[in-house]
């Protein structure tokens, strides 16, 4: 597993918009300002304000942007500005080579999850499930947990927040893979469907009642994606509940029902990560080693995410 060269002050960077299309010129100007922000150089992809119905282009027109910027020995990163809809519709017309001889940071989350688990996999490359550039709010967490990510040589270390559960106990180690539920059943059956055999398996969703996040939790333990995992981690389910009071009573919510398709599994698992649509998320860094404690609630990377 190859990893991109950690980022440098001055740095070039691409934004492109793979999926759904920014809402206007203010999008691609705080995209362009969160990457200033960060000491880096914004360089914007020639189809970036494109829209194509739902899209942010043609397939065509949001593939050729990628495959400029990995391609572009200039440019050492490649940051996805929103998520939406459309990364699942490319992912044959992408120049997976070139990534694994030059290696750069991919940056995205949401609907970026095709992206980067396919660019992880055919590139033997990490890739980094985090902020997008023009609609993530960059806080100081938010950040900092970037910049240790993407600008530092070594590892990240321990990460843990109170509020996380542990589903079933256990210590698991493995490459982490994962990223939004959704995008995750939607590549079973595909060429592309990430192979979560010994992997530590992370997850989120938003705006998904509980029964749809059963079903796919449902769908992915009939295609064995589930149960071959070392260790899972369940991140943050954003609007995913209605107000409890208002629940039909005995009915599960989002943290019930995942509870209810992982627990008999017998694999370390926890819930409430900080990973999701969130206003403050990790950076995770896919196909880096990492250490789940399932009893101590905590996720430990390993090794460094990037290179000198």
């Amino acid at each position: 597993m190859r990893k991109p060269p950690a980022l440098r002050e001055g740095d070039a960077v691409a934004l492109i918009a793979p999926a759904g299309p920014l809402e206007g010129p203010e999008d691609l100007q705080r995209a362009c300002a969160a990457v200033e922000a960060l000491g880096l150089r914004p360089r914007v992809g020639a189809n970036a304000l494109e829209r194509y119905g739902y899209l942010a282009g043609s397939d065509a027109q949001r593939a050729e942007d990628f495959n400029v910027a990995a391609r572009d020995p200039d440019i050492r990163a490649i940051f996805a500005m929103r998520g939406g809809y459309g990364t699942l519709r490319i992912l044959d017309l992408l120049d997976y080579g070139t990534l694994r001889a030059d290696p750069k940071v991919l940056l995205g989350y949401s609907d970026l999850t095709a992206l980067l688990n396919a660019v992880s996999a055919r590139s033997d490359l990490v890739t980094f499930h985090g902020p997008v550039a023009a609609i993530s709010p960059f806080t100081p967490m938010v950040v900092e947990a970037l910049r240790r990510a993407i600008c530092v040589a070594r590892p990240l270390g321990t990460l843990h927040v109170p509020e996380m559960e542990t589903i079933c106990g256990g210590t698991a180690r493995g490459r982490l893979a994962g990223g939004n539920l959704s995008l995750l059943a939607a590549l079973i059956g595909t060429p592309y469907a990430v192979d979560t055999l010994g992997t530590l398996l992370f997850f989120e969703d938003v705006d998904e009642a509980p029964y749809r996040i059963d079903r796919m939790l449902t769908q992915m333990r009939l295609s064995g994606g589930l149960g071959v995992a070392a260790g899972i981690v369940a991140g943050r389910f954003h609007n995913c509940d209605v107000p409890e009071e208002a629940r039909t009573p005995g009915s599960f919510g989002s943290a019930q029902a995942i509870d209810d398709r992982l627990r008999d599994l017998a694999v370390p698992s926890l819930r409430g990560a900080l990973i999701g649509h969130i206003e403050e998320q990790w950076t995770i860094p896919i196909g880096a080693w990492a250490t789940l404690d399932a009893d101590a609630r905590t996720l430990t990377i390993e090794e460094a995410a990037v290179d000198r």
